[in-house]
């Protein structure tokens, strides 16, 4: 049972408003005292019952009901459940501050994406709420690995801490999924000069190299990794977390090889993966064969690389660390090929559209 299903359990048997806090050092001390016996046993203050979970570096995270009108045994219960409730944490690891709180928005976040209400509001229980209001990033990291036991909770939250060097909020979602929200001012550092040349889908994608960079290095494995838009979580997070796990979806379809993930770079694909199956193997037979060009790796690389760099056969030519003639011998090779100039507007949407189609097609 986590700490959302322990909360919600109290509150059916008992009848009264539960809730698990977060509290400062000297809210703590105030309430459980400073000695080891007196953090573990519970207390009561201005009519709550305030049951100590875990503890870190002198900060506690307390279960609190209601105790008006409960009965002596009822209260005997609330404490039995919550205080075997902290024993389970003790042995599961959970040390972090912030852990208990972020794994009760993620019980709450996964409900909401599985019923698909992409825009529900978080509610007043959440104990995270309070520092939901502002602007923030949302990044969601998905690792490939089958297990990896160094990458936790702990861990993880230590590394973006050295990243962002200023408070980030970290979600564990599904297996191997987390969600990390970043202040957007983070990105800029506050210096809004320095960055006017550049647009915020930038600034962006620039986070997301470095952070992935950072995390590829520090574990073995393959991490998929994508962000969004600033938004408010109060009221956006559950329909960016849906965008974001789609983004990812689209990007291990359409961009193999690559493992950052930009929404607004995958407009069209989003559309092609939304038509039927049997529509799209439709639309491939009458757009013309393209296989024999896009079965070849050397070929699809290179077209890949030509819409990427906006069809400009000089910087294409860089970006594949080829001389320009034998790009422009491989596109005469396409035309020979397939009948189309990817050098002219047409024919290049054309064959996009062919290549998209065939890499979702070829993946059923």
């Amino acid at each position: 049972m986590d700490s959302e299903a322990l909360r919600q359990r109290l509150e059916q048997l008992t009848g009264k408003r539960t809730g698990i806090k977060q509290l400062g050092r000297q809210h703590s001390a105030s309430l459980f005292g400073a000695g080891t016996e007196q953090q573990d046993q519970p207390v009561t203050h201005e009519g709550h019952l305030w049951v100590p979970l875990y503890e870190n570096e002198g900060r506690f995270t307390a279960l609190w009901v209601e105790m008006e009108g409960l009965s002596p045994l009822e209260l005997q219960l609330v404490n039995y459940a919550a205080r075997n409730y902290a024993v389970a944490l003790k042995a599961t690891g959970i040390k972090e501050e912030g852990e208990v709180e972020a794994r009760q928005l993620s019980v709450w976040l996964n409900s909401q994406l599985e019923q698909e209400k992409i825009d529900a509001e978080i509610p007043d229980d959440m104990t995270l709420k309070g520092r939901l209001f502002g602007d923030m990033i949302p990044f969601l990291l998905v690792s490939e690995n089958v297990h990896n036991p160094q990458m936790t909770y702990r861990t993880l939250m230590k590394l973006l801490r050295n990243y962002f060097e200023n408070e980030i909020l970290l979600i564990p979602l599904q297996e191997k999924e987390w969600l990390i929200l970043a202040r957007k001012e983070l990105l800029t550092g506050g210096d809004d000069k320095e960055d006017e040349e550049e647009s915020e889908d930038e600034l962006l994608a620039q986070t997301s190299m470095g952070l992935h960079e950072l995390i590829a290095s520090e574990w073995v494995g393959v991490f998929h990794l994508a962000v969004a838009p600033a938004i408010i979580p109060v009221k956006g997070l559950t329909g960016s977390v849906a965008l974001l796990r789609e983004t990812i979806v689209l990007g291990r379809i359409f961009q193999v090889g690559d493992y950052i993930h930009l929404p607004w770079e995958l407009h069209m694909e989003r559309l092609i993966n939304s038509i039927p199956d049997s529509r799209r193997r439709q639309l491939l037979g009458q757009i013309g064969d393209y296989s024999s060009v896009l079965a070849d790796k050397e070929m699809l690389l290179t077209l890949e690389t030509f819409f990427e760099m906006d069809c400009n056969v000089s910087e294409t030519a860089k970006k594949l660390y080829i001389h320009r003639n034998t790009l422009l011998y491989r596109l005469d090779k396409i035309k020979q090929e397939t009948g189309a100039d990817v050098r002219s507007f047409g024919d290049a949407a054309i064959v996009k559209l062919a290549m998209l189609l065939y890499k979702v097609t070829k993946r059923k």
